[in-house]
């Protein structure tokens, strides 16, 4: 066994998290080409970190060395989300992954396909009536709508006023994340940290009472009804699911999925996506492949182990690099190139992906949140073409979500029956 290239330097003084904050990408990359290695050692959150970047890495990481290793959030999000499955250990969180599951699992796709249908077709039906429309702005409002229809039974047209309250609370209390978990409050100041606590409650209250009110039928019957050990378990787990993290990773996707698809030479693409499903997946594999929503994720060690042929001391951190293993160049020819067609010669092998964590640990709405962003996109390539207007900088940020620096706008075209983008002529002639 090796042991990782790199130095976690001195405690403090040899911290490199002002440097990963400000540009991951590069940190990682940077590393992992003055090392030549996909696997390193630096200093993250003041404490050894060993970063991977390589797929076999990842897979062992998540798979069978799963039991090895501890999530590495509770620090930094428990206070923020309160206790649920990101935080508990692995026979906790089996348990969860099970409860939760029952709720939102493969098989409970066919119940709610037409909640998701229902939406995509108003918020999207109208995107040819503006010059250009601000894509993430608006995958992000259908998401959150999405959201909270399914995890607190609430509709946006019927309940505007406490609709808006939700997501200002929401957007509150994801303010704290990327917050200095500073909870001080004065006269003339309150911190990020404690507006974030204070929305936390308040939502909680929100959600009680909408749990309190279910009626007979809806989608949150079966909550209720999934084997929570407690009331509080469930809000809890209510307060994950009705956060911004679920909207603005499926924005962000399904952004990404519009500038990758966008303007005259993806024409014949996007008519192939239309009319073959098979094509789409792999258009949305590969979208999932270059510009995941999520940076990746962290682990402590709690024994002893290897990792990819790397020695990994008990008690180190871990943090896997999505966007790095995604372009192991081992795995994937050309990997910084947009090629969907790599997923045909691959047989959509999709477990070479981490979009969505992996193994036990994995994302339990991972069907939830693909049937989601296939039904929009979909609903995209047979009804319209787009462009993205030149100029604009298309440069990602990567944490805590990953997007475009400038939310970016694109030109939506109405399809004509023949395929072709409907034009003032032809609406006159039909």
């Amino acid at each position: 066994m090796a042991t990782p290239k790199g130095s976690a330097g001195y405690t403090i003084i040899g911290d490199k998290s002002a440097e990963f904050y400000k540009n991951p990408i590069a940190f990682a990359n940077w590393r992992m080409e003055e090392y030549g290695s996909r696997v390193f050692l630096s200093r993250l959150l003041n404490k050894p970190t060993v970063f991977i970047g390589s797929i076999n890495g990842v897979k062992e990481l998540t798979g069978e060395k799963n039991a090895h290793f501890d999530m590495g959030y509770r620090a930094f999000l428990q206070p923020i989300f309160g206790d649920n499955i990101m935080f508990d250990v692995p026979t906790e969180a089996a348990r969860l992954h099970r409860v939760i599951h029952l709720m939102y699992g493969a098989q409970t796709i066919p119940s709610i396909h037409n909640l998701i249908q229902k939406l995509t077709k108003k918020h999207f039906t109208s995107l040819h009536k503006s010059q250009c429309v601000s894509v993430y702005n608006v995958f992000k409002r259908f998401a959150t709508e999405l959201s909270l229809a399914l995890f607190l039974g609430l509709d946006a047209d019927e309940h505007p006023e406490i609709t808006e309250s939700i997501i200002a609370l929401t957007t509150t209390h994801w303010h704290g994340i990327i917050s200095i978990p500073l909870s001080l409050r004065v006269s003339m100041f309150t911190s990020t940290f404690s507006r974030a606590l204070e929305a936390k409650g308040k939502l909680l209250e929100i959600i009680h009472e909408r749990l309190a009110h279910i009626q007979d039928g809806s989608l949150l019957e079966q909550m209720t009804q999934a084997g929570f050990q407690t009331t509080a378990e469930m809000e809890q787990h209510t307060l994950l699911f009705t956060s911004a993290l679920v909207p603005k990773a499926l924005a962000s996707m399904m952004t990404s999925f519009v500038l990758a698809t966008g303007g005259p030479d993806k024409k014949a693409l996007r008519r192939q996506a239309s009319s073959e499903s098979e094509c789409l997946r792999h258009i949305l594999l590969e979208v999932e492949r270059l510009w995941p929503p999520f940076l990746g994720g962290r682990r402590i060690a709690n024994r002893e182990c290897v990792i990819d042929g790397y020695k990994i001391p008990k008690d180190h951190a871990v943090v896997y690099i999505t966007h790095a293993a995604h372009r192991d160049p081992t795995v994937f020819s050309h990997p910084e190139t947009f090629r969907p067609e790599r997923w045909s010669e691959r047989g959509s092998d999709a477990s070479l992906l981490f979009t969505y964590g992996g193994g036990a640990r994995s994302c339990v709405g991972t069907a939830l949140m693909k049937t989601s962003i296939e039904t929009v996109c979909k609903y995209l390539v047979d009804h319209y073409d787009w462009s993205v207007p030149a100029g604009q900088d298309l440069s990602y940020k990567w944490l805590p979500v990953s997007r475009p620096k400038e939310k970016p706008v694109a030109c939506f075209k109405t399809r004509h029956p023949s395929g072709e983008p409907m034009t003032a002529n032809s609406v006159n002639h039909s």
